[in-house]
């Protein structure tokens, strides 16, 4: 998912110059190795294509995160049916959403929460994609991302996963510790031991390459391990229990309700300019 043209290679330990020379400095993260088993997946999005996914269940792919839109206003066209397939050949599934700072949070958990629809057997939790601040200087950055973030629990009664990298950590939210007790899927390509925040002792993703060549997809695509056995995985899954199911319908009626009141807002304001227009 990152950039290719933005993202650097992060190195273990970083240098810093300081007055009369140099001294080792904390970089605000640090490599951390997988213990034990980990399980094969990838994230998709749009620029993969027209997928064959029982070429992708067949090739050892067992799960997969699926992007949904960048923000509030730019759906990915390919989710609909990615998420359909990846479900119909049993492949746990999660969505991803390309954060915008300076978009409303709300509306872009709204534009997540019904997308992927009420929660289903193999559905794992979605992500928060966070790559950019536009801006947005790093406690309000935070303060947004927890927004949506306690939206989406809200709906689903998990807390989301985060995915970055640690220098993007780093950069856009110096380092912030508020986020620690959401799992962490973390960008490091052609290392085993990606470099990971301090805020966190061990991460449950690791997207290890932007290049994988998969059965079943024409263009390389993002390749994953997450930290655990299959087990695990599952277990990281949401079942659809009564209490879940209740909690999203109430998500539905508060996101209509805060449409119909946005919709309003929008026309009252568009009132008020065109009475200001027809002033003498």
């Amino acid at each position: 998912m990152l950039d290719p043209v933005r993202w650097l290679p992060l190195l273990p330990v970083a240098a810093s110059v300081v007055a009369g020379g140099s001294a080792e400095a904390d970089p605000g993260w640090r490599p951390r190795c997988a213990r034990g088993a980990t399980v094969r997946g990838i994230d998709v999005s749009k620029w993969q294509g027209d997928i064959d996914w029982d070429a992708v269940k067949a090739a050892g792919i067992e799960f997969a995160f699926i992007r949904v839109s960048d923000g509030a206003a730019r759906p990915d066209p390919s989710f609909a049916r990615n998420w359909a397939e990846a479900g119909r050949v049993g492949i746990a599934r999660g969505a991803y959403q390309y954060f915008r700072p300076l978009e409303d949070a709300d509306e872009q958990a709204d534009l997540l929460l019904a997308a992927i629809g009420p929660p289903g057997p193999r559905d794992l939790p979605p992500v928060i994609d966070i790559e950019v601040s536009d801006g947005v200087e790093p406690r309000e950055m935070a303060r947004r991302m927890d927004r949506w973030a306690r939206r989406v629990k809200k709906a689903l009664g998990v807390r989301p996963v985060v995915y970055t990298s640690a220098k993007h950590w780093v950069e856009l939210l110096a380092g912030s510790r508020s986020f620690r007790r959401h799992l962490l899927w973390i960008a490091h390509y052609d290392s085993d031991c990606p470099n990971t925040p301090t805020a966190w002792r061990r991460w449950t993703i690791h997207q290890v390459s932007q290049e994988a060549q998969v059965a079943g997809i024409a263009a390389p695509v993002d390749e994953n391990r997450f930290h655990g056995s299959r087990r695990a995985l599952a277990r990281m899954s949401r079942r659809p229990t009564r209490s879940l199911l209740a909690r999203y319908r109430r998500w539905q009626a508060l996101a209509e309700a805060d449409r119909l009141r946005r919709e309003q807002a929008a026309a009252t304001a568009d009132d008020t300019a065109q009475t200001a227009d027809a002033a003498p």
